[in-house]
């Protein structure tokens, strides 16, 4: 691990501003307690049972929050790319070990925080504390969304959904990924591709024969 150069602060900066306003003097506390950690493609960087204990931030590739089931099959959370914070956010606002794992799914790098860094800010400064619940918004948010997508979508729909939340990330990852998080098997959703290609393929045929 090392300390972030001035460009990563600069991203890191830029990821927590994306949740909420800050200033500089805000995050300079923070930004100095960064260390950057390099993953290869399939690296651990949390398992279930560990300490729920860091907040990372992507400053490169993909990174997958999963679970894994007793039979040993995997359920995909969801994917964090460059900006994102990620790190079984759940577990670390209820002081909890991780139910969730986390891996790289392409060559990574992040910026790793203590926790417990962050959590004391909120009650000391009112724009921390104004972040924290932009944080939790954010978290419930994604949480409702990704149980609509689960309950009231079909699979077609909830890959459509995919293609919008995580713009050109399919062609980033391997297939089997974006079938564990749509909840279905590869060869499904290789046909849902190869209809959405031919409904796309048939609407810019009818948009040229149209006068």
């Amino acid at each position: 691990m090392a300390a972030p150069t001035a460009a990563q602060r600069a991203e890191i900066a830029a990821s927590f501003r994306k949740i909420s306003p800050l200033e500089d003097a805000d995050l300079a506390p923070l930004l100095g307690a960064f260390e950057v950690r390099a993953l290869r493609a399939g690296a651990p960087l949390l398992e279930p049972g560990a300490p729920a204990s860091q907040v990372f931030v992507v400053l490169e590739g993909v990174l997958r929050e999963y679970y894994v089931l007793p039979s040993g099959s995997e359920r995909t959370k969801g994917f964090a790319v460059e900006g994102e914070l990620i790190g079984s956010l759940s577990d670390l606002v209820a002081t909890r070990p991780s139910r969730a794992s986390i891996a790289a799914v392409t060559r990574a790098r992040v910026a790793a925080l203590p926790y417990a860094r962050l959590s004391l800010l909120p009650a000391r400064q009112p724009r921390w504390a104004r972040f924290s619940e932009a944080m939790l918004l954010r978290l419930y948010l994604a949480k409702s969304e990704r149980e609509w997508e689960l309950l009231a979508l079909d699979a077609a729909g909830r890959h459509e959904r995919f293609g919008a939340r995580f713009p050109g990330l399919e062609a980033r990852i391997p297939q089997r990924e974006v079938a564990s998080y749509l909840g279905i098997t590869p060869v499904h959703l290789s046909r849902l591709r190869s209809r959405a290609l031919a409904g796309r393929r048939a609407r810019a045929r009818r948009s040229r024969e149209s006068p």
